[in-house]
């Protein structure tokens, strides 16, 4: 039976145990201090289709908006709700630009709401600025999608030059640039990764996170900053969909924020998952040393382009043998499985490391090392 399950970014079981006992303590707190007015539908001067405005007013001071918060800021019920409102908001056939690889979901969604999407190339430091300008000078793209910081599913640093030159060319084009930074305060390398200027390019710079990693996944709340423009586009569109979001819960989190707790959380989960992140890059450099692996500085994924591995299927049970659980990886945007393939002459994992101690982290990594030198190039 396999032991230790790569597949899905889940936070520590571990990292979730205080954030229990906080949120029973901010749920008690605010339904005590606002009582039915936070339970109801909109009320007014407190939250509105859009989130619970308090909130709203930390999001904007915590990630440097200068503007009025209540005119920038959707809250939603997970980050991925974010970017599908977007979506969603988009004529069908509309073609929406995304990293060459990127989170599935998203890519998921695109089709659902029958779109189109277009692969940006990647480099070492996130996308491949030349073919952004080339693609979006040859194409009608209406967003371009992008994962900033600790990417997934590559591991990549994304960093906050290339979010800025990619900010740039969109601006110039008059594209929606999007930047998903749902890993952005997840560093454990000792660094702070810095917050692009929303203020550089207002009517076309935008962000969506959410606190699925940093507190809860199943407290559900995300958000977005967006130029005003398509707040007002967003708004019929949440508004048709949902008569409101969670606002108890999104209450809840801005008490944690107020309190202190939510930045000390912070300080917990790097020093839980920072000898996991630590262990993850040893044991790949060990075990793997053939292979082109980024350097982990934080997040949540690794990918391995693991040579000569051609029958997936078979390579998978192997590993699964051994006691370990990985899966092919639909990651790519429209035709780029057959780019990147023929280019690493390899087939891709995605890995995951924070649910693990750092030694099932190196156990894991051996046993995909030894199917791949036994069944690899």
């Amino acid at each position: 039976m396999p032991t230790v399950n790569f597949l899905r970014g889940v936070p520590a079981d571990e990292a979730l145990e205080p954030v229990a006992k906080a949120l029973a303590s901010a749920y008690a707190e605010i339904l005590e201090n606002e009582g039915g007015q936070v339970i109801q539908y909109q009320s007014p001067g407190i939250s509105d289709f859009l989130g619970y405005n308090k909130l709203k007013e930390t999001i904007g001071e915590r990630f440097g908006l200068t503007d009025d918060p209540l005119k920038r800021i959707i809250c939603t019920n997970g980050g991925m709700e974010t970017f599908s409102f977007v979506l969603k908001s988009l004529p069908q056939g509309s073609q929406v630009a995304t990293d060459a690889l990127t989170y599935d979901r998203v890519l998921l969604d695109i089709q659902r709401h029958e779109l189109k999407s277009i692969g940006i190339p990647m480099g070492e430091e996130g996308c491949d600025l030349d073919a952004l300008e080339n693609i979006l000078s040859e194409n009608d793209i209406s967003v371009f999608y992008q994962i900033g910081y600790h990417h997934n599913p590559t591991g990549l640093t994304v960093t906050k030059a290339n979010m800025e030159a990619a900010a740039a060319i969109c601006a110039r084009h008059r594209v929606l640039h999007v930047v998903d930074i749902a890993y952005y305060e997840l560093r454990y390398d000792g660094r702070t990764n810095e917050m692009l200027d929303l203020a550089t390019f207002p009517e076309t710079c935008s962000i969506v996170g959410s606190f699925t990693k940093t507190l809860s996944p199943g407290a559900k709340c995300g958000f977005g900053i967006f130029p005003e423009k398509v707040i007002a586009d967003l708004n019929p569109v949440v508004s048709n969909t949902r008569l409101n979001p969670n606002y108890p819960t999104q209450a809840a989190i801005n008490r944690l924020f107020a309190s202190g707790f939510y930045d000390q959380n912070l300080d917990y989960l790097k020093s839980l998952y920072q000898p996991r992140m630590q262990a993850t890059n040893t044991a790949l450099a060990k075990y793997l040393p053939e292979i082109n692996v980024p350097e982990l500085t934080g997040g949540f994924f690794v990918g391995l382009w693991l040579k000569g591995i051609s029958d997936e299927t078979a390579f998978i049970e192997s590993v699964k043998a051994r006691g370990v659980t990985i899966a092919p990886s639909a990651v790519f945007a429209t035709g780029m499985k057959e780019v990147y393939t023929q280019k690493h002459n390899a087939s891709f994992f995605r890995l995951t490391f924070p649910a693990y101690t750092p030694e099932e982290n190196e156990t894991g990594i051996k046993a995909i090392a030894e199917a791949f030198h036994e069944m690899g190039a």
